[in-house]
């Protein structure tokens, strides 16, 4: 690999780094027109406390650069343009067991990947993906794969790393504000683009899906300081959305177990 091209991996970091930190001071911005200087503060306190934590990101690129066997050196398909949904889709296949259709042969989540690549690409405007398509490509050549065996350890080992995949995720998340209208959307767009007859996307599948992917966020608001890194690192007000997202999810979940329990009564009734 040319060393014009570990130099453009470190000044991707540094660009996405800033661009993360600035991102997270205009959403105040555009709520209230201003921020205060207390509110500066403390998001520059913050900021400061965490900056040290992205030196092992650096390192890595430099490590990069001496490993002359280039045995972490990323080397992605010249036909691979779609780092986003590979990025995305690699968090499902590793945390998510995965089963076979007993009729087709095909097995869950893989048989999602088109309908989750759809719903990537119709979730952003073309230069929120554009942007996202960016980072996700730069932390593959960061952490010097895009194995699924791989990548996740190496991310969540490394906090910058951990960061900006966390900036992903959480941009996808508060695309469910509208949660009943957006959970019909992605379910629509995944139960489109299977086969016929070759799986059947059910509700479950999608409360799966959604805690394979998002769960980590509900889990990091449940204190006041994890609260204000949130609202810190990625717009203020992030986890309060967060947190009616999953109130909003958590109700389906409830309706979707008591729709359950009423065709089991009634299953139950025919067979008497």
């Amino acid at each position: 690999m040319a060393d014009e091209t570990f130099h453009q991996t470190q000044h991707d970091l540094a660009r996405t780094l800033i661009r993360t930190f600035y991102e997270a001071l205009s959403v105040q911005f555009e709520r209230k027109d201003h921020i205060t200087r207390d509110e500066l503060d403390r998001a520059f306190h913050l900021i400061e406390g965490f900056w040290p934590k992205t030196l092992p990101a650096f390192k890595a690129n430099c490590r990069l650069c001496l490993d002359k066997n280039g045995a972490r050196a990323y080397n992605p398909d010249a036909r691979r343009k779609d780092f986003l949904t590979r990025f995305v889709f690699s968090l499902l296949i590793t945390t998510i067991p995965s089963r076979m259709d007993p009729v087709s042969g095909k097995h869950f989540p893989q048989v999602i990947v088109r309908g989750i690549q759809r719903n990537v690409t119709t979730l952003f405007s073309n230069a929120e993906y554009e942007m996202l398509n960016s980072q996700a490509q730069a932390i593959f050549a960061t952490i010097g794969t895009d194995d699924d065996t791989q990548m996740w350890p190496l991310i969540r080992a490394d906090e910058t790393m951990s960061m900006l995949a966390d900036k992903i995720f959480i941009r996808m998340l508060l695309r469910f504000r509208q949660f009943n209208h957006q959970r019909q959307s992605f379910t629509a767009a995944i139960v489109g683009s299977i086969e016929a007859n070759a799986y059947k996307f059910t509700d479950e599948d999608f409360c799966t899906v959604f805690d394979a992917i998002f769960t980590r966020y509900e889990q990091l608001i449940q204190t006041p300081e994890g609260r204000i890194k949130m609202d810190v690192y990625y717009g203020d007000g992030t986890a309060d959305g967060i947190s009616s997202i999953f109130f909003a999810f958590e109700q389906f979940k409830k309706d979707m177990i008591a729709r359950q329990g009423r065709t089991k009564g009634m299953q139950s009734n025919r067979r008497r």
